[in-house]
C-alpha cells in the first residue's frame, strides 16, 4: 500500500493533467486486477487494505481521474489538479489506515481541500458561508470522537483497526451516540443534511463531484469500522429507531425531490435520499444488509457524480440551474438527452445497474429485520424512481425558453459520461468480486 501512496505523492506537483489522468486510471486498473480474497492484505507501515477499503480506493482513483477530466478550463489549473490530488492521497491514508486515531485525523484533514475548493472555485455569491456550514457542521459533531479514542487506547494500549474485534468498551450511551454523530453527519443522517445542500449549491462541479462520491462514504465506512465497538449497545429497540428515522427521512425528502425546482439540490436530495437507504443496511447489522449498503456505496459514487456533471454541462450553456430554463433540452443537445437518460435510470435503480443489486439486497434485509418497516422501504424506492423520471421528462420534454448558440455537447464531456456509466453497469455481470 505504501508503493501506491509514495507513487501518489510523486505525480501531485505533475503540470501535466492529461499525464495524471493516465496515471490515476492506470492505478486503479492494477488495484481491479490484484484484488485477493483476504480479510486484511497490503499491509506494510500500519497501512493496508480490507474489503471495503479497496472498492472505495478504487472508486477514489476513478473519480479522481473524472475530476481532472473536468478541470480543464478553470481558472488555475495547476493549483486546483494539486489540491484535487492532495485531497485523493488524503482519502487513500483514511481507507487504508490500519490505527484509528490516524483515521480520524485524516478524516477531518479531508475537509481542508474541500473547504478550499469551495471557497476559491465556488460559483454561487454565498459560498463562504456555505464552506463554513461545511466546516463547522462536520467538526463540531466529530470533535467529541477524540474522547472515545483515549478511552480505547487508555484500555487496550492500542488502537490498531487489526484488533478492534476484540475491543469491548463499557461506554455510557452519552459517549455511544456522540461515537454515532462523529459519521452521522458525515453520511448524512436525515436532520443533519442541511449543511450539504448549501456546500453542493455553492460548490463547482469537481467539487459537488466528490463531495457526493466519496466524502459521503468517509461516514458510511466510519460506521463499518465501528460496528464492532457499538454492537453490543444496539438493542432492537434502538436498531428499530435508527432504521425507522432514515426511512422516513429518506422517503420525506424523495417527495421533496419532485417539488424542487433547481437541478442541483434535486440531485443533492437525491443523494440523501440513496444514503438514508444505505443506513439501513448497515444498522442491521447482518452480513447481507451491510453488503447491500457496500453496494449502495460504490454505485451512488458514480451514478449522483455524473448527474452532477451532467447539470453542470446545461448551467455552462443557459447560465441557468431551474427546471424551467432548461426545458426542451432533447431538441438543443439530442445526444446529451442519451447521456441523461442512461444516468436517471442507473439512478432510478434500472437494470443493468449495481443500484438495482444494491436496493434487491436492502429490500430482502428490511424484509427480514422488520417486515412493518418494508413498506417504507418500497415507498422509498418507487418515489426515488418517481422523481428521476420527473427530472429527466422535464429536463428532456417540452417547449425551451430560450435559445442560445451552442453546441451539443464536447467529445470530452461525453468520454467524461461514459467513463461514469460504464464502470457502474459492468460490474452487475461480475458480482462474485462483491458478494466474495
Amino acid at each position: 500500500m505504501m508503493k501506491f501512496l509514495i507513487f501518489s505523492l510523486m505525480m501531485m506537483f505533475c503540470k501535466k493533467i492529461n499525464f495524471l489522468q493516465n496515471m490515476i486510471f492506470l492505478m486503479s486498473f492494477f488495484m481491479i486486477f490484484n484484488m485477493v480474497d483476504l480479510n486484511y492484505y497490503l499491509i506494510s507501515m500500519n497501512f493496508g487494505l480490507n474489503f471495503y477499503s479497496y472498492g472505495l480506493i478504487m472508486l477514489v482513483f476513478w473519480i479522481t481521474g473524472l475530476m481532472l477530466l473536468s478541470v480543464k478550463f478553470v481558472n488555475n489549473k495547476y493549483i486546483c489538479s494539486l489540491m484535487i490530488m492532495l485531497l485523493m492521497i488524503i482519502l487513500m491514508v483514511t481507507f487504508s489506515n490500519l490505527n484509528f486515531f490516524l483515521f480520524y485525523l485524516f478524516f477531518e484533514v479531508s475537509l481542508v481541500p474541500t473547504f478550499i475548493m469551495i471557497i476559491y472555485w465556488g460559483l454561487g455569491s454565498q459560498r463562504i458561508l456555505a464552506s463554513y456550514y461545511f466546516l463547522f457542521y462536520t467538526m463540531i459533531f466529530s470533535l467529541p470522537m477524540i474522547l472515545i479514542l483515549f478511552e480505547l487506547d487508555y484500555v487496550f494500549g492500542s488502537l490498531s483497526l487489526l484488533l478492534n474485534k476484540y475491543y469491548s468498551l463499557n461506554l455510557e450511551e452519552f459517549y455511544m451516540i456522540i461515537m454515532l454523530m462523529c459519521f452521522l453527519v458525515k453520511v448524512p443522517f436525515y436532520l443533519m443534511h442541511s449543511w450539504l445542500l448549501k456546500a453542493h449549491v455553492e460548490a463547482p462541479v469537481f467539487g459537488s463531484m466528490i463531495l457526493a462520491s466519496l466524502l459521503l462514504k468517509l461516514g458510511g465506512y466510519g460506521l463499518l469500522l465501528m460496528l464492532n465497538l457499538m454492537y453490543d449497545y444496539f438493542n432492537e429497540n434502538f436498531k428499530n429507531n435508527l432504521i425507522l428515522i432514515s426511512l422516513m427521512g429518506s422517503l420525506v425528502l424523495s417527495i421533496i425531490c419532485m417539488c424542487q425546482i433547481d437541478l442541483k439540490i434535486l440531485v443533492a436530495y437525491s443523494s440523501i435520499v440513496h444514503m438514508g437507504m444505505m443506513l439501513c443496511g448497515i444498522f442491521s447489522m447482518m452480513k447481507l444488509g451491510i453488503l447491500g449498503s457496500y453496494m449502495m456505496m460504490i454505485s451512488h459514487g458514480f451514478s449522483s457524480s455524473g448527474l452532477f456533471y451532467l447539470v453542470n454541462i446545461n448551467y455552462e450553456r443557459l447560465n441557468s440551474r431551474l427546471i424551467y430554463m432548461n426545458k426542451g433540452m432533447l431538441s438543443l443537445m439530442p445526444s446529451m438527452g442519451l447521456m441523461w437518460f442512461l444516468l436517471c435510470s442507473s439512478n432510478m435503480a434500472a437494470p443493468f445497474s449495481l443500484n438495482l443489486v444494491s436496493e434487491i439486497f436492502l429490500i430482502i434485509i428490511i424484509m427480514i429485520y422488520n417486515i412493518k418497516l418494508m413498506i417504507l422501504m418500497i415507498l422509498v424506492c418507487m418515489f426515488s424512481f418517481i422523481y428521476s423520471l420527473y427530472l429527466f421528462s422535464w429536463i428532456q420534454h417540452g417547449k425551451f425558453m430560450k435559445m442560445n448558440k451552442f453546441s451539443s455537447g464536447k467529445l470530452l464531456e461525453y468520454l467524461n459520461l461514459l467513463l461514469h456509466w460504464i464502470p457502474l453497469n459492468i460490474m452487475i455481470f461480475n458480482l462474485n468480486v462483491l458478494i466474495s
